[in-house]
C-alpha cells in the first residue's frame, strides 16, 4: 500500500494539480465583469494621462473663475474634435464611461447588497 500512495504524491503530479488550480483561479478572475471594466478603466486612464497633460489641465481649471469652468470644458472637448485630436476626445469619453461603470458596480456592491440584521434575543417567548 505504501508504494501506491507514493505514486500519487510525486512532484510532477503536485505540479499538475497546482497548475490546474491556478488555471481555474485565473479563469474565475477573468470571468467577472468588474475585472474587465477595471482593466479597461486602468488602460484608458494610462492613455488619458499619456495624451493629456493632467497637470496643465488642472492649472487651467484653477486659473478660471468657477462660473466659466463648464464652458471651458465644453469648448476644450469640441476643440479637440475640430483640431483633429479625435482619438484624445474618444479616449476621454471612454474614460468617463468606464469610471461611471466601475462606480456603479461599487455602489451596487457596497450599498445595495442585503444587510445583516441583528436579532435581539430576549427571555420572553413570543405569544
Amino acid at each position: 500500500m505504501k508504494h501506491i500512495s507514493l505514486i500519487f504524491h510525486t512532484p510532477s503530479l503536485r505540479r499538475q494539480i497546482m497548475r490546474r488550480v491556478y488555471y481555474s483561479y485565473a479563469l474565475s478572475l477573468v470571468s467577472v465583469p468588474i475585472f474587465w471594466q477595471g482593466m479597461f478603466l486602468g488602460g484608458v486612464t494610462l492613455l488619458l494621462a499619456n495624451w493629456l497633460h493632467v497637470a496643465s489641465i488642472i492649472n487651467n481649471f484653477l486659473a478660471l473663475p468657477a462660473r466659466e469652468t463648464p464652458q471651458f470644458a465644453w469648448s476644450a472637448f469640441f476643440g479637440a474634435f475640430s483640431n483633429g485630436e479625435t482619438m484624445t476626445a474618444l479616449v476621454f469619453i471612454a474614460f468617463i464611461i468606464a469610471a461611471a461603470l466601475v462606480t456603479r458596480h461599487f455602489i451596487t456592491v457596497f450599498f445595495a447588497s442585503p444587510r445583516f440584521k441583528f436579532i435581539r434575543l430576549s427571555a420572553k417567548k413570543p405569544a
